[in-house]
């Protein structure tokens, strides 16, 4: 005789899935489909639609509104505006496509809840069955005017040049259309929060930086033909100023990655990337600069390079984004596996990097710049130092070969600016590389580079 225990929870069970593939009481979303106002008035053409879907423990919601005129600003949102087509009027279906999704879980007891669930059949508390799941679906109709305004569109905003010099001028172009000429006249503004723009409602006008601000500035044009649902449609673009920002922005790092993070064994290498940027581009083009205690990179200035180990265990590899701002310190470190069975190298030693002098006196333009190091196995390469700069230039920068793996340079730094320079060495063996920075005063009578 079979146990009545088992009975109840499987016709349950079985009830469920009955109930959720089926029209009528279905367990699957409901959703609410509404859209304010329904009756869009004449001369406009937009209207707020949103989605509501009741929900259930365990699962995620997506929806889709469609449309077959007129667009969405986010079909995947539950909260957007919907603009009928410009040849649409009167009443325009609008749907909206709800698909329940599970959630992952690795909880041992989600069975128990299940029977739970099934024993109240409290909506809320209802577990759907596994995927495939089901699909919703609502409609309703917007009436569309058969008057409405188009809202402006904006077809270019240029500067030109892109790079002023001092006392030098952009020229400014701004071009803006509203198809319908309604319901007010067009109107158009340039705006820059630094310098001066010579006729802001003007399509063709001319952009003067100022004097007392540098570096890059933003220019923004914006359209309104007067209609609220519309706004104001804007579009930007930059020209950089000369002279310093009166602040620097420091470069930003949104992320670091290793593929492989743990390197399998028999292999020594994994492809590192970078994704950073620095707002102002200011004081000198942004550069990447990877380092770690052990191992080699292919390529330390890449944004994407490949890295070797350079002994077995975790190596913490870092990179900096480097704007040329001495004070800006954007450092991200990521640690990565390498496999056991990889020969250790002893890394090699950066002694000094010294600058004599450090400070440039007026009327000279270069400095001379020490650098020692060592490696004391000699393995797997001969030690090599190279020196490097974002701005500036090198001379006699050779590699003398001196007892007991010392390799030193006595090179000569040039400076094409006035300001600081941070001059950096870098000490290779070929699966090492340290490096040592120092930062040279250049002085204000130094002309600067084109």
């Amino acid at each position: 005789m079979r146990d009545s225990r088992f009975i109840v929870p499987v016709v349950l069970g079985c009830a469920l899935l009955v109930m959720s593939c089926r029209g009528g009481d279905s367990l699957c979303p409901e959703p609410e489909l509404t859209a304010e106002p329904e009756e869009i008035p004449e001369g406009v053409a937009r209207t707020r639609v949103r989605v509501q879907v009741e929900g259930f423990e365990g699962f995620e919601t997506s929806t889709k509104l469609r449309s077959i005129s007129g667009t969405f600003d986010d079909a995947s949102a539950t909260d957007t505006m919907y603009t009928c087509a410009y040849d649409a009027s009167g009443p325009v279906e609008i749907c909206v496509d709800v698909l329940y999704e599970e959630i992952e879980s690795d909880d041992a007891s989600d069975a128990s809840e299940v029977a739970a669930s099934t024993q109240s059949l409290r909506r809320p508390h209802v577990r759907l069955p596994n995927p495939p799941l089901c699909e919703e679906t609502q409609c309703i109709d917007v009436i569309c005017p058969a008057s409405r305004n188009v809202c402006p569109a904006i077809s270019s905003l240029t500067a030109e040049p892109e790079m002023l010099e001092t006392d030098e001028m952009a020229t400014i172009t701004f071009h803006a259309e509203d198809p319908d000429d309604g319901p007010e006249p067009l109107t158009t503004t340039l705006t820059a929060r630094h310098g001066t723009i010579a006729d802001p409602s003007a399509s063709t006008t001319t952009y003067r930086c100022d004097p007392e601000v540098g570096g890059v500035i933003e220019i923004c044009g914006t359209a309104s033909d007067g209609d609220p649902s519309c706004g104001e449609v804007e579009r930007c673009t930059t020209v950089r100023c000369p002279g310093k920002p009166l602040e620097n922005t420091c470069p930003i790092i949104s992320s670091v990655s290793a593929n492989p993070i743990e390197i399998p064994a028999g292999e020594a290498m994994t492809v590192v990337s970078v994704e950073s940027s620095d707002p102002d581009g200011f004081p000198v083009p942004l550069r990447n600069e990877w380092s770690a205690d052990s191992g080699v990179f292919e390529d330390r200035f890449a944004s994407t390079t490949r890295f070797t180990c350079g002994e077995s265990g975790p190596v913490e590899l870092c990179v900096r984004a480097n704007d040329g701002d001495p004070d800006c310190r954007v450092t991200s470190c990521l640690t990565v596996q390498c496999p056991a069975g990889i020969r250790v190298n002893l890394c090699p030693e950066l002694f000094v990097i010294n600058s004599i002098p450090r400070s440039i006196p007026p009327g000279q333009v270069s400095t001379r710049v020490e650098t020692r190091g060592q490696d004391t196995d000699g393995l797997p390469l001969p030690l090599t130092l190279t020196l490097s700069t974002l701005w500036g230039s090198f001379e006699n920068t050779e590699n003398i070969q001196e007892p007991f793996n010392v390799v030193a340079q006595d090179a000569t730094y040039i400076c094409d600016r006035p300001g600081l320079a941070e001059v950096c060495v870098d000490a290779t063996d070929g699966a090492c590389t340290k490096t040592l920075c120092d930062t040279i005063i250049c002085p204000d009578d130094v002309p600067t580079a084109p």
